[in-house]
């Protein structure tokens, strides 16, 4: 079967039709954006489980963009619904997980920084000022809560 008889229609496009889909304005009701930049830092500390009977306080967390995460930090937003969805990989680290490892009681590899994907979503004001983003996180392979997943 020749390419002419397999695809017909895309074959018989003119030059008008090709420059009219180049002047064709781009969607405006919503926008794709990438995520380039994150960083937070808590001040307070949390419980950070360790096993299903042990916690530990995690102090300071610090959570800053993946940077070996390149297909999650991305972002669209639908003006016309304001609604609003990101998806971003993160890199967590807790300085409790440094005394605790250099205690002896556990393996060095839990000093790696804690891998990763959030996705929230959420519904923006009409003015775009405001909103609360609710979502979930999913741990990456090799973090030290692989596999697991929460709200």
């Amino acid at each position: 079967m020749t390419a002419s008889a397999q695809f017909p229609a895309e074959l018989e496009i003119s030059t008008e039709d090709i420059e009219g889909r180049r002047r064709a304005a781009e969607p405006t009701e919503r926008v794709i954006f990438r995520v380039a930049g994150l960083y937070g830092l808590s001040r307070e500390s949390v419980p950070f489980p360790v096993s299903q009977t042990e916690s530990i306080d995690s102090g300071p967390v610090s959570v800053t963009l993946d940077p070996e995460n390149t297909t999650s930090n991305i972002g669209m937003i639908d003006y016309a619904r304001c609604y609003l969805r990101v998806s971003y990989g993160v890199h967590a680290v807790f300085p409790g997980m440094h005394e605790l490892v250099m205690s002896g009681k556990h393996d060095l590899s839990l000093l790696g920084p804690v891998r990763a994907v959030a996705t929230d979503e959420c519904q923006v004001t009409p003015e775009m000022t405001g909103w609360r983003a609710l979502g979930c996180l999913d741990f990456l392979p090799g973090s030290l809560w692989a596999g697991a997943s929460g709200g």
